[in-house]
């Protein structure tokens, strides 16, 4: 977890639910149904300045430091280790930011074959993941490229059934608690958050079509029943 999810909200309600400052240029969006690892995504993070910013940087966090992008991107950091592995440990003092998203996929193993679920806020709210993000330049300096990955922790109440991790998500009212950087982090920085509970959210199981990156449609969403029946004829 977390392997794929989405983000159909227009930019609109991207600019009215996040702080973000007026008359910043906003990177043009089209509804995604299937966000996969290595792909473009939108993030919000401050700047230099301590200013926020609507960002696109690649799903895979490359750590500064590693001197070859590496073939297996690092799509998801787990709240349990996030401040002590290398990979992470500076991202989370001084690059955080915020995922945007609508909902998520899992699988489960159901009579033999993996079963995609969208996970979904109960609402249909737009929410925001905890992220963290990187610059890699490589080994000579003369590279450019930002990247994240999604903060994860164990599922400990309903989601338990589905899958055994989560994402982490952020309340609109610890936004900017999140976005601030610090260096060190407070003791006890990364459990004063109320993170958005399980409760909060639905899941219903959908297309086997969402296993294919190459799908990117709101037909994804159709549950199996339909697109066995369109497979009849």
């Amino acid at each position: 977890m977390c392997g794929r999810y989405l983000l159909t909200a227009p930019i609109d309600a991207i600019e009215d639910l996040f702080p973000l400052p007026d008359g910043d240029p906003r990177p043009g969006i089209p509804p995604r149904f299937n966000v996969a690892p290595r792909q473009p995504v939108l993030v919000i993070r401050k700047t230099d300045k301590g200013v926020n910013e609507l960002a696109a940087v690649e799903w895979g966090l490359v750590p500064e430091w590693k001197k070859e992008i590496g073939d297996k991107p690092l799509i998801n950091a787990r709240l349990e280790t996030v401040e002590a592995k290398p990979s992470f440990r500076s991202s989370i003092k001084r690059k955080r930011c915020l995922v945007p998203f609508t909902g998520w996929y899992e699988w489960r193993t159901e009579n033999g074959r993996k079963q995609p679920y969208v996970i979904e806020p109960a609402g249909g709210d737009l929410m925001a993941f905890a992220g963290i993000w990187s610059a890699w330049h490589g080994p000579g300096g003369d590279n450019w490229l930002e990247t994240m990955a999604i903060v994860t922790d164990a599922t400990t109440g309903p989601m338990k059934s589905l899958h055994h991790r989560r994402p982490l998500v952020v309340p609109e009212n610890q936004f900017e608690d999140w976005l601030e950087p610090h260096d060190p982090l407070p003791r006890g920085f990364l459990n004063g958050f109320d993170w958005v509970p399980e409760t909060a959210f639905q899941w219903r199981p959908v297309s086997t079509r969402v296993g294919n990156v190459r799908f990117d449609d709101p037909s994804l969403l159709e549950p199996p029943e339909t697109e066995r029946q369109q497979s009849l004829f």
